[in-house]
Formats: structure tokens, C-alpha cells, sequence
């Protein structure tokens, strides 16, 4: 099965290279990588680390399409590297997530299964979507309005994510053209914070594999920053890194 891959980096190459050496392992070999696009964002690290970045990319994929803009901007990373893709599926992920257990083209059958289902996604710790309550489609309540203005009731709609997952290609890229760069891009599919976007995915699903306390994948990210004092917070609806007085 074709796929493209899409990755969004900081300079952090330690994080980069245990990253690709485990999805290497268990999830590239069993698919045919057409394009691997990747953005390194200017974030974390040295030049000297952007540049071991670059050639490890490179020992995995020597043809790596990489883009390396002035200014970081998660949301930018994601719309440019979803833009540029052109398969059918695509893989989007970060570059500080273990994957611990093989993926093959039969993990993610539901796309066959369902045209409904545009994103396929890895339950984590971080999420605990609980499968065996509420089903394998990530949902959430969004309240609903009436003339403008918050009413008590709710309604049920799709979450989507930008944690490693596997995506419909005409999907993520009709995504990309309607993500505004200026707020975090997953906040933008159903906080209320673009609403041509939220109206775009609102048929579609997105299905998770997998169900704790055994989950497929980890967070590698998380450790690393407390490690150094760096924290993520929310600015304005845009991620951003902060580090904290040690």
C-alpha cells in the first residue's frame, strides 16, 4: 500500500532518530512510502542540531522533501507538509512519539470499510479514549447556540487530531486549505475556532486503534521538555513553548 508520510520536527535530533528508528521498524517497511515530507521548525536546539536532524531524515528517506522555514509555526508546519502531499493515505506524525508494536495495511481496513472514516488515529495515555464504552470514533460535546449565545445543551461531533495517525489524502489536504495558521490546528476542528473547518469535517469520522493500559504508542515529548524545563501552553488559541525558571 502506498502512502505519503508526513512529519512535523523541531531540532531535536536525538528525539528524531529514536522516533524514526521505532516507526521504521514497525510501520514504514510494511507500507510504500511514496513521499516523506518533513518540516523541521526552527525550535529547540542548535543550527548544529537542525543539521544532524537533516541527516538523519536522510539516512531513512534520502529523498526526503524538507522544508526548514524561518519562523516556527505548528499549524503552518502542518498545513504546508498536508499540502504537499499527494496519496490517497498519508501519515501524519510528530517527531517525538515510540511506536511499539507493527502496523500493517490491515490496521487501518476501516478506510475501505466506511468512507465515512477519514482519519485513523492511535489511542495513547495522553488520550485514554476509552473503546469499549463509547465506541472506536473519537467524539467530544460541543455546546450549542441559539441567535449567537450559549444555550445548556449539547451536541455530539468528531474530534480530530494531529497525533501520529493515518488520514485520507483528498481529506488532510482539503483540511490544509482551510486551516488558519494563526491558532493550533487540532484546537481548529472543534473549538469553535474555525468554523468553515469544523462545518468541512463535521460527516466525517475519525476511528482509534488500540485500548490502555497496553497503548501502541508513547509519548517521548513529554519527558524530554519537563527534563528541561519547557512547557506547552496555549496563547491566543496557538501553541506555543515555554520554558520554566529551574
Amino acid at each position: 500500500m502506498k502512502i505519503d508520510v508526513c512529519m512535523v520536527a523541531g531540532r531535536r535530533p536525538d528525539l528524531i532518530q529514536t522516533t524514526l528508528d521505532s516507526f521504521n521498524a514497525n510501520l514504514f517497511r510494511n507500507f510504500t512510502v511514496d513521499r516523506f515530507i518533513v518540516n523541521i521548525d526552527p525550535v529547540f536546539g542548535s543550527d548544529d542540531d537542525q543539521a544532524r536532524c537533516r541527516e538523519i531524515i536522510r539516512s531513512f528517506f534520502p529523498t526526503a522533501q524538507i522544508s526548514e522555514p524561518a519562523e516556527p509555526g505548528f499549524c503552518a508546519a502542518v498545513k504546508r507538509n498536508w499540502a504537499a502531499s499527494e496519496a490517497e493515505v498519508i501519515f501524519h506524525m510528530e517527531d517525538d512519539w515510540l511506536l511499539r508494536r507493527p502496523i500493517t495495511p490491515a490496521d487501518i481496513a476501516g478506510f475501505q470499510d466506511d468512507p465515512r472514516i477519514t482519519q485513523i488515529c492511535f489511542n495513547h495515555a495522553n488520550k485514554r479514549w476509552p473503546v469499549s464504552e463509547q465506541g472506536p470514533f473519537v467524539s467530544g460535546r460541543k455546546r450549542k447556540k441559539f441567535l449567537g449565545l450559549p444555550t445548556p445543551f449539547r451536541t455530539k461531533a468528531p474530534q480530530f487530531t494531529t497525533s501520529p495517525s493515518f488520514l485520507r489524502g483528498s481529506f488532510a489536504r482539503a483540511c490544509a486549505s482551510l486551516m488558519d495558521q494563526n491558532f493550533d490546528p487540532e484546537k481548529q476542528f472543534f473549538k469553535g475556532v474555525n468554523k468553515p473547518l469544523e462545518e468541512y469535517v463535521s460527516p466525517y469520522l475519525n476511528m482509534v486503534l488500540g485500548e490502555g493500559p497496553d497503548y501502541m504508542i508513547l509519548d517521548i515529548g513529554r519527558e524530554w521538555r519537563t527534563s528541561r524545563g519547557i512547557k506547552k501552553s496555549l496563547v491566543n488559541k496557538q501553541s506555543v513553548w515555554v520554558t520554566t525558571p529551574t
